[in-house]
């Protein structure tokens, strides 16, 4: 059973889907978009900063002395046991098209951290890259190990990656918006092997999810190690409760949509039995969940929260989805 007919490449670097017209939704385009380079892998490294200050009233944490005292500066497999003892020093979120990498420390001082991490990032849409330089304000003991709530905010940045020179490595120091610079390599290699995308491309994390049609699960892709939302629909039952046009057109919308407060679609492919929605996997949580966990969110917060939905269904709107 073959329900995504491979008509022709899509501007979006994937196969595009036939979708008839016979009375159910069509999806319409409100813009233009902006043509999207072919799919392939973005290499970024975050090498270091200089010149870091701390805001007004942002104490520095109190560090042990024999950790302060002592910074290794080995690499190779002493990697991730530097980085954990360098949790003291800022840590770097860095993410491109919704995926997020956290990066601790390998040395330095809070003032000029040094990061030397490398990350392979997929292609398959024009986004930016976000930098964002934190400092913990909790020691790795206690209960909060893995709250980030209160960490301070140190500056970022936003880089455009030149997706028209393929193989070419820029590099630069990048202006913080805070203070200090960035020493940021960025690299786009173009995907000239073309090998269509399969289930043996992922490694199979978990169950994050059950519905009617199928099962959402979290994976990691094998050659970037980036991690993503699986989402398995069977054929046969989508075809039987005549759902063929509808989950179409998910695809095709989810492929067009571009918004902040949307999870983007990143691969579609299929086997003879299941259709498989590859997606961006966001790890805050569903918002019932910190409803649930909160019992009741302040004013502000639930403002906050409520413009997010509003930007999210006023772009369903444009593209003719009423959201259920």
């Amino acid at each position: 059973m073959r329900l995504w007919q491979p008509s022709h490449k899509s501007q979006y670097g994937r196969e595009s889907p036939s979708v008839a017209n016979d009375g159910g939704y069509t999806p319409s385009t409100p813009t233009s978009p902006t043509p999207v380079p072919a799919s392939g892998l973005l290499l970024i490294r975050v090498v270091e900063a200089r010149g870091i200050s701390l805001p007004p009233g942002i104490r520095l944490p109190q560090v042990p002395q024999q950790i302060s005292s002592s910074t290794p500066t080995t690499r190779g497999n002493r990697d991730s046991l530097q980085r954990k003892l360098c949790w003291w020093l800022p840590y770097v979120v860095l993410e491109f098209d919704k995926n997020e990498v956290l990066i601790d420390a390998l040395g330095g001082e809070v003032q000029n951290p040094t990061w030397q991490y490398k990350a392979h990032f997929d292609v398959s849409r024009e986004s930016d890259v976000s930098i964002q330089i934190y400092l913990r304000q909790a020691t790795q003991t206690g209960n909060h190990t893995n709250d980030m709530g209160n960490d301070v905010f140190l500056g970022g940045v936003k880089i455009t990656p030149s997706f028209n020179q393929p193989n070419k490595m820029h590099e630069q120091w990048y202006q913080l918006s805070g203070s200090g610079n960035v020493y940021v390599q960025v690299c786009y290699k173009k995907d000239h092997a073309n090998v269509p995308l399969t289930i043996d491309a992922f490694d199979l994390l978990k169950v994050i999810g059950k519905g009617s049609f199928g099962k959402v699960m979290q994976v990691r892709k094998r050659d970037t190690s980036r991690i993503y939302a699986l989402k398995t629909i069977r054929k046969a039952h989508i075809v039987s409760r005549s759902e063929v046009n509808h989950t179409l057109a998910e695809r095709t919308v989810l492929a067009q949509i571009n918004n902040p407060f949307i999870v983007p679609l990143k691969f579609s492919f299929q086997s003879p039995e299941k259709l498989y929605l590859v997606l961006a996997f966001v790890n805050g949580g569903e918002l019932f969940h910190h409803l649930q966990r909160e019992g009741r969110f302040d004013e502000e917060r639930s403002r906050f929260y409520a413009a997010e939905l509003l930007c999210a269904l006023e772009c369903l709107h444009d593209f003719n989805v009423v959201y259920r």
